[in-house]
């Protein structure tokens, strides 16, 4: 299984053809995860900061800034090709590691934190605007310092390894099986140290998506549900939906950003 979509070297591919129409039973097993295209879709979703990203980025900023934590060991759940949650981590952080479980995804991972491309210096820039993140004056440095990539699925993490975490659009996009959304959002809480601050994003109502020449499935995860499956793990939570204008993609309603504490 994989736990998120991942990128290619570099911040440019081919753009992403419409969505096929696929059976809505597949489970995590099922999925190719290493047919991932990364340099499709870090071409769609990341090659030019969205209104909705920097929104999420802001937030995060924000919440990890206030919460009081420093030298702590953070992981990055399904990090694929989305690296501004490790970037959120970076001023606090003794170390970072990126879990991800396609092969395409960890070779993507273990190129960019050697010196990421050039397109996350936007993302680094928002982050900046707050003080606590302006300090760290060299973060691809800082990154390949701290920055070590586990080729882990999300269903195998250990349990209560990490000071803080992040994992974003993971739970709803590695299966088609609620179930699976359910118990990967289990096993991201449980692999954080009672009290660690968290920062955990889901699209909603998503009906799958395609990257490159595959298709991959999701759960039509609704916002009462996330709610249960954190609350069980989690305290302190805060949840924000954001509503892309223009969509991303189709078949999609919006994305939940969620923040709290971890039970551990």
């Amino acid at each position: 299984m994989a736990l998120i979509p991942a990128a290619g070297a570099g911040c440019s591919g081919p753009s992403t053809p419409p969505p096929r129409v696929e059976s809505p039973g597949t489970v995590n097993s099922e999925v190719e995860w290493d047919g991932f295209d990364p340099r499709a879709y870090v071409q769609h979703n990341y090659s030019v900061l969205r209104d909705d990203d920097r929104e999420i980025l802001c937030r995060i900023r924000d919440f990890f800034a206030e919460a009081k934590i420093t030298g702590a060991h953070c992981v990055d759940v399904g990090s694929g090709a989305n690296l501004y949650p490790a970037l959120s981590l970076l001023p606090f952080a003794r170390s970072v590691e990126l879990c991800e479980y396609s092969t395409a995804n960890v070779r993507w991972l273990r190129h960019q934190i050697s010196g990421y491309d050039e397109c996350w210096d936007a993302y680094w820039q928002v982050c900046a605007e707050h003080p606590a993140y302006a300090a760290l004056a060299d973060p691809r440095s800082h990154l390949a310092r701290v920055g070590h990539v586990s080729q882990l699925s999300v269903f195998d993490l250990p349990r209560r390894a990490w000071g803080a975490g992040t994992m974003f659009f993971v739970a709803c996009s590695i299966s088609a099986d609620r179930s699976e959304a359910e118990h990967a959002i289990g096993r991201f809480l449980g692999a954080l140290h009672p009290g660690s601050p968290f920062a955990a994003a889901f699209m909603l109502g998503s009906n799958g998506y395609r990257v490159g020449q595959h298709w991959f499935p999701a759960v039509q995860l609704h916002r009462a549900e996330v709610v249960v499956s954190i609350a069980a793990g989690a305290y302190d939570v805060d949840m924000h939906e954001v509503r892309p204008t223009p969509s991303l993609r189709d078949g999609y309603q919006g994305m939940l950003l969620v923040t709290g504490r971890s039970r551990g």
